[in-house]
């Protein structure tokens, strides 16, 4: 090719389809698109929701784009569980972040407002409860929707209650001496790592994808306090104390491994992963409690 020649691009047909070709200029131009990408229109109503397997609040709440507590905060029946889900119950999904309330004999929608700490004025105006306009009138049994509003979180903790002041001489956890105690880093406790849940106000505690007995480690060096079923939903479960204020709980296993009062090294298996309790499908919940009582996020104290 000389350096007269002008180069020709072949665009194909398929890519042509936008553009022209203006002969007399030799410039290839794009065309005017006329369609309109129309926006998804902004839902304000209920919908229901059945929960399918390996669903969490949190993840339902994703699709849907609402906290998880919301999702909570729609299913009265959840919330004394801190959600607890099973496999094809249904659940109401909120269009927004807040609670669904229904009304109780002698409420007004002021004491609705600030019952949950929400503005009555948004209740009032908001499109999905048909308020709007004259007389305002409310029926009992009637559900609204309260935008903003929050309630108290109620969650349940796994196995044995810590009883404050006692921390592992609460009833029902191994109280003997330590026999191994934690190095101050903690691993994870599962690989690989895949978060199906982060920790949130109904949920302190993360939970990771596991297949069906998955081998569990030790986070950290420590002494095993329990290692048993758990009755409150959280299926068979080990708790560690690390000896240096920090203790770490493993549940909904299919299989421990391990027994109160038994020496654990860091990396050592203690469990098989399953889906024993209340769970929707195979993952390890794993959390970090200081011996005082409070939860702190595991992704804060993992490498």
């Amino acid at each position: 090719m000389s350096q007269d020649e002008t180069p020709v691009v072949d665009l194909g047909v398929a890519d042509l389809a936008p553009y022209r070709f203006e002969e007399q200029t030799g410039v290839v131009v794009r065309r005017s698109l006329l369609r309109t990408v129309r926006p998804d229109r902004p839902r304000f109503e209920v919908v229901e929701y059945t929960v399918q397997a390996g669903d969490t609040p949190w993840s339902i709440g994703e699709e849907f784009g609402v906290r998880p507590e919301t999702i909570l905060w729609g299913n009265p029946s959840l919330s004394a569980r801190s959600g607890d889900l099973s496999i094809g119950i249904t659940l109401k999904v909120l269009p927004v972040d807040g609670v669904l309330h229904e009304v109780q004999e002698g409420e007004t929608l002021d004491s609705i407002a600030a019952l949950y700490s929400a503005n009555v004025e948004e209740v009032r105006e908001y499109p999905g409860n048909n308020l709007a306009g004259g007389d305002i009138e409310i029926s009992i049994g009637q559900e609204l929707i309260i935008p903003g509003g929050t309630k108290l979180m109620a969650w349940v903790d796994p196995g044995p209650q810590v009883v404050a002041g006692l921390g592992r001489r609460s009833p029902g956890l191994y109280s003997g001496p330590l026999v191994q105690v934690g190095t101050g880093y903690f691993a994870w406790p599962v690989s690989p790592i895949r978060i199906t849940q982060y920790y949130w106000s109904g949920h302190p505690a993360i939970d990771i994808d596991t297949y069906n007995r998955q081998p569990v480690f030790a986070s950290d060096s420590g002494t095993v306090i329990f290692s048993a079923w758990s009755s409150t939903g959280y299926g068979n479960l080990v708790i560690l104390d690390h000896g240096n204020g920090f203790w770490t709980y493993y549940a909904h296993n299919e299989a421990n491994l391990v027994r109160a009062g038994q020496g654990v090294g860091q990396g050592q298996q203690i469990a098989e992963s399953g889906s024993t309790g209340n769970s929707t499908g195979d993952h390890l919940h794993f959390g970090i409690r200081l011996e005082g009582g409070g939860w702190v996020d595991p992704v804060n104290f993992l490498p």
